[in-house]
């Protein structure tokens, strides 16, 4: 096992190429290969093979949902494909707040038997691999910048879009091994960046704030080879700041006093005082 090693540096602020039967990159995309308690989220399928079922961490922010299992196409867009068609086994699990936004989505394809190849090195450092056939690892930091993620993976952006299982802001993390039946087996986490830093305050935190997201990523790759036909263990995410809660609903304010009646002047009645009455008709004037 080879390791390359950088100054440490936050995630954001460099790509760092690592090999550990998979190489790494943040905030760039590409990587090469040879030829690849937690409360369980079940799915149920007709099919004699599926998926690996997703077993998801414990939450302080929002709730883990099931979201179904699928026959799919194959969502990875930056690599050949071992699929055709809508036909890739595929089953996904989503972290919502409660106010709807999604805080990450976690996607799992398998394709028994058929070979799919890594992406090609693309401008990286890379250490050599300890054996062939340990696949790779992949992630981006700000995954829709300059819309990255629309046209290196349209596949997998249309396809969560049109379930509504989008939410910004997200970084992207994919890993792609064999399987032992010599087909495929490939993750993509796509998750709120707030889960994956912290919170900087001066150059040093900077510096060091993305090595927790470092080890997530390895810690994910990890148990995407450990899944083989079994089930994906998602670590815990490194952070779960307040920042990522819904927003505090404010409280209603209390009604409007009226304001009082404006008082009307009324000008008084004029008194009018009544006529005396007329005097009797004298007798000698009848």
């Amino acid at each position: 096992m080879t390791f390359i090693v950088h100054p440490p540096r936050g995630w954001r602020a460099h790509a760092t190429a690592v090999c550990m039967g998979a190489a790494l990159l943040l905030g760039a995309c590409a990587s090469p290969s040879s030829t690849p308690s937690a409360s369980a989220v079940a799915g149920t399928s007709g099919l004699a093979m599926q998926a690996p079922t997703i077993s998801v961490p414990p939450t302080s922010v929002g709730t883990w949902q099931e979201l179904g299992y699928f026959q799919a196409p194959w969502l990875a867009g930056d690599a050949p494909v071992p699929v055709n068609g809508a036909t890739a086994l595929t089953r996904v699990a989503g972290l919502r707040r409660d106010d709807g936004h999604w805080l990450a989505i976690v996607v799992v394809q398998q394709a028994p038997g058929a070979v799919a190849e890594c992406p090609a090195v693309n401008e990286l450092h890379i250490a050599e691999l300890g054996r062939p056939g340990n696949g790779c690892l992949r992630a981006r930091v700000d995954a829709d910048f300059d819309g990255w993620l629309k046209q290196q993976h349209s596949v997998l952006y249309q396809w969560l879009d049109g379930r509504g299982w989008t939410s910004r802001p997200r970084a992207w993390i994919s890993t792609r091994v064999p399987d032992a039946a010599g087909g495929a087996l490939e993750s993509h986490v796509l998750v709120d960046t707030r889960l994956m830093e912290p919170t900087t305050r001066n150059n040093i935190d900077f510096l060091t704030g993305g090595q927790p997201a470092i080890a997530w990523v390895m810690r994910f790759a990890a148990a995407t080879r450990a899944a083989d036909g079994g089930v994906l263990q998602v670590p815990p995410f490194p952070f779960a700041p307040s920042l990522v809660a819904a927003p505090a609903v404010p409280e209603a304010a209390p009604p409007a006093a009226s304001a009082p009646a404006k008082a009307e002047q009324v000008s008084p009645s004029p008194v009018v005082t009544p006529r005396p009455p007329a005097p009797a008709a004298r007798s000698d004037r009848q």
